[in-house]
């Protein structure tokens, strides 16, 4: 017999309705709510739980590493080009940018 360690995730969620001017401004609203503690979720917004064998690296967590390591390496390039292309709305960097946000 034997001692591991098991990680155990829940994952709470609330949609959140708020006046905004546009998305970036609904962010920053919501995300300054919840750090001043006016939103604080609960048992109530529960939504999934998971168990992690954290004795070793999972999948799940060498796939974010290396996305999150690709990104970091064209994030750079792809902005210097997005500028320089007088920022385009479908330029590949929005989605990068959105990418990055996601997973750090």
């Amino acid at each position: 017999m034997g001692t591991f360690k098991i990680e155990v995730q829940e994952f709470l969620a609330r949609v959140v309705e708020i006046d905004a001017k546009d998305v970036q401004d609904a962010f920053a609203k919501v995300q300054m709510q919840y750090k001043n503690e006016k939103i604080v979720l609960d048992y109530n917004d529960f939504v999934d739980v998971n168990f992690i064998d954290i004795n070793t690296q999972s999948k799940e967590d060498e796939k974010n590493i290396l996305i999150k390591d690709i990104i970091e390496y064209i994030y750079v390039d792809e902005q210097k080009h997005f500028e320089e292309s007088n920022k385009p709305e479908n330029h590949i960097f929005n989605k990068l940018k959105r990418l990055k946000l996601l997973i750090d």
